[in-house]
């Protein structure tokens, strides 16, 4: 007597087990593909995370611990003072930049390149904002600063003076 035969419409046995340690196994190496996958994922995202918060430690490191920034920020929040007027004149003046106008170009360079970065999404916006739109904003709403910009035609920055110019004329 045969074993399939003992169990009649059934088959073989062995090969009904042997297929269903099979669909165990398939199944179970899906699962944890798929976790692996998900946790690999998480592992990922996590490590683009820390790379954009170093990037931004870097920037506020640049901007606010660095000296070279600080002269340029103190001028255009003190409007009384007489570099703020001096700097006016500077960017009235046609001809190579003198001091302070480089320095306002340095700054001007430097927004430019933290706008960029959001905008090819190299960093988040979110950060960004956080950190520096104050600032930026405060830098546009400056007259002079704002024509500034536009005549000289930063990429990133003329979209935020176009936005200013339109928002003051209404």
């Amino acid at each position: 007597m045969e074993f399939g035969s003992a169990f009649p419409g059934s088959g073989d046995a062995a090969l009904f087990w042997s297929e269903m340690a099979r669909n165990w196994a398939s199944a179970f190496t899906f699962v944890a593909a798929l976790l692996a996958g998900l946790f690999g994922l998480f592992r990922y995202l996590r490590s683009e995370r820390m790379r954009q918060t170093e990037q931004v430690r870097e920037l506020y490191k640049m901007f606010f611990e660095d000296n070279r920034y600080r002269r340029i920020r103190f001028v255009l929040a003190n409007a009384e003072s007489p570099e703020y007027a001096a700097l006016r004149t500077e960017l009235a003046t046609p001809g190579m930049p003198q001091a302070l106008e480089g320095e306002l170009i340095d700054l001007l360079n430097f927004l430019e390149f933290v706008t960029g970065l959001t905008r090819r999404g190299l960093v988040s916006k979110a950060d960004i904002d956080w950190m520096f739109a104050s600032f930026i904003d405060r830098v546009i709403a400056i007259d002079f600063v704002r024509a500034y910009v536009l005549r000289q035609d930063f990429d990133e920055l003329c979209a935020m003076a176009r936005a200013a110019d339109k928002s003051r004329r209404k």
